[in-house]
């Protein structure tokens, strides 16, 4: 899986997924998912897809763009690998929503 954080600022937007079968009524990264089969080595093609899959965003609306974590975990027999992408947002005006659930700022004292 592959996951970004969009930041503008001295905020942090999270997505409070709802119905999802992996992650449900939890924030999780703005926006992310499975990898397709034509991006089994290319982590950002997957999480910029997914950013425009499911926000409509595209990478002209980030900049900064920068995979900051590599996590593995072993489920059922499987080794898991999940990337964590960084990004700025360029147009903090635009309205932005999601397919996923609903999208909140937040402060980065908050966490």
């Amino acid at each position: 899986m592959a996951g970004l954080y969009l930041r503008h600022g001295n905020q942090l937007l999270l997505l409070y997924r709802i119905g999802s079968r992996v992650i449900s009524d939890s924030y999780t990264a703005s926006a992310g998912g499975h990898f397709e089969q034509d991006e089994l080595n290319d982590a950002k093609a997957c999480v910029l897809r997914e950013l425009y899959e499911e926000t409509r965003l595209t990478e002209q609306d980030i900049d900064n763009l920068s995979l900051r974590y590599v996590t593995l975990r072993l489920k059922n027999g499987e080794l898991r690998q999940n990337y964590y992408f960084f990004a700025d947002l360029i147009d903090h005006a635009k309205e932005i929503t999601s397919n996923e659930g609903n999208l909140e700022w937040f402060q980065m004292e908050e966490f």
